[in-house]
């Protein structure tokens, strides 16, 4: 008992200090397409209260939040921009270091492009929604990285 006690003294601790500490709440984005999804379900209300309700059984929507409150909001606020509110169009750029040697990183929607500043290496990342994959991509060839397992995260992280 005190064991858990103390188990969730500790996940509010972390809760509380990762909002304190970059002072700033965020933008949520991950819970809000959640949400979003969940209002465009069906036309009935019925249906809308039964799935919001078989979410929070599941735990879908407290795990969004999570994700949001430790991850995604502190990356918003650190960053400069959350990286699941990226939309149509959004582009980001930055350049990083890697073991010595610089890259430059194009983002977009469902994209991400990784050039090498020393050489004219260039890998280019894409994923596809409806395979729930990310793949490497050499022209039209493509070469599976990824797979998204979870099934409960199609409906969570919908990306458009």
């Amino acid at each position: 008992m005190k064991k858990s006690f103390n188990q969730m003294i500790a996940v509010v601790m972390i809760a509380v200090s990762s909002v304190a500490f970059t002072g700033c709440y965020g933008s949520f984005s991950l819970t809000s397409k959640l949400h979003n999804w969940n209002g465009q379900v069906s036309n009935a209300k019925f249906v809308n209260e039964l799935v919001f309700l078989g979410l929070c059984i599941l735990p879908a929507y407290e795990l969004c939040c999570l994700g949001d409150v430790l991850i995604f909001n502190s990356i918003e606020f650190w960053g400069g921009q959350n990286p699941v509110a990226m939309k149509a169009g959004d582009v980001e750029e930055g350049q990083v270091m890697y073991a010595g040697h610089p890259y430059h990183v194009t983002k977009s929607l469902n994209k991400m492009v990784v050039a090498s500043e020393e050489t004219d290496a260039v890998a280019e990342f894409q994923y596809f929604p409806e395979e729930e994959s990310w793949y490497l991509m050499d022209g039209q060839n493509k070469a599976k990285l990824m797979k998204n397992t979870k099934k409960m995260m199609k409906a969570v992280v919908a990306i458009n």
